[in-house]
Order: structure tokens, then sequence, then C-alpha cells
């Protein structure tokens, strides 16, 4: 299962430049949100705010579900765990194998960001937005 934290910061979405693409899938352009492998006996979560720390250097708060997704990588199936958090503190940096990251707004966004469209990644931040009021 793969996870993937979504960091919000002042209505800004942290995406990540990663050069060649997760996965291999360098097709899908080099904005893709952070993403990881969760582990044997990995609590889902934890391992969102350790991508977060160890792909851009961020710390995140108030961490939550806001979707998932099934999706053939490599011809493998994967799926998807989306958490979104605020970012709280950290020292930004991108770790391996992010090679560097913007903060954008949705509309500023691409229309493509790794497998997600720019129209999902709306609903998911909407998500957390509602979930955390």
């Amino acid at each position: 299962m793969d996870v993937l934290p979504l960091a919000l910061e002042l209505r800004r979405i942290v995406i990540a430049e990663v050069i060649g693409g997760f996965h291999g899938q360098a097709q899908l352009g080099r904005w893709w949100l952070p993403s990881g492998v969760l582990a044997d006996g990995e609590q889902p979560g934890e391992r969102a705010a350790a991508i977060a720390r160890e792909q851009l250097g961020l710390e995140l708060e108030g961490l939550v579900v806001v979707g998932c997704r099934a999706e053939q990588v490599g011809g493998a199936p994967h799926l998807a765990l989306v958490f979104a958090g605020a970012v709280a503190g950290g020292e930004p940096a991108p770790g391996a194998p992010v090679t560097g990251f913007a903060a954008r707004t949705l509309a500023e966004l691409p229309d493509q960001v790794g497998f997600y469209h720019r129209d999902v990644i709306e609903v998911l931040a909407a998500r957390y937005e509602r979930l955390r009021a």
C-alpha cells in the first residue's frame, strides 16, 4: 500500500518535484504528491507524517484520511491511502527521491500531479477542511 501525505500550508498544497516520476512513471510529469510504501506493522498515519518529513522536511499535524485510490503501477496493483494535514514546522528540504518542491494554490497546480488531476486534489483538500471544521 502506498501512503501519500497532502501537505497544506495557508491554503496552498505542497507538491514534490520528482524528475523521472515516482514508480518510473515519467510520462505523468515531474510534479507529484509525496509518496511512500507502508511497511508491515507500520501505522498509515505515522508513515504519512514520516514521508512528509523525509521527502519535504516538513512536520504535519492533524493528519486525517481524505481518500484512497487503486491503480495499476508497472503491472502491479497499488492501493494509495491519501492523508491531509497542516504544515506545523520543520525546515523545508527535499529528500530522495524528491529533487524540489513548491507550495501552490489549487489554481496554480498543474493539471496533473502524478496520478491525481487537480480537480481530485481540490476535492481531497475540501474534505480535509470539512473534517477539520
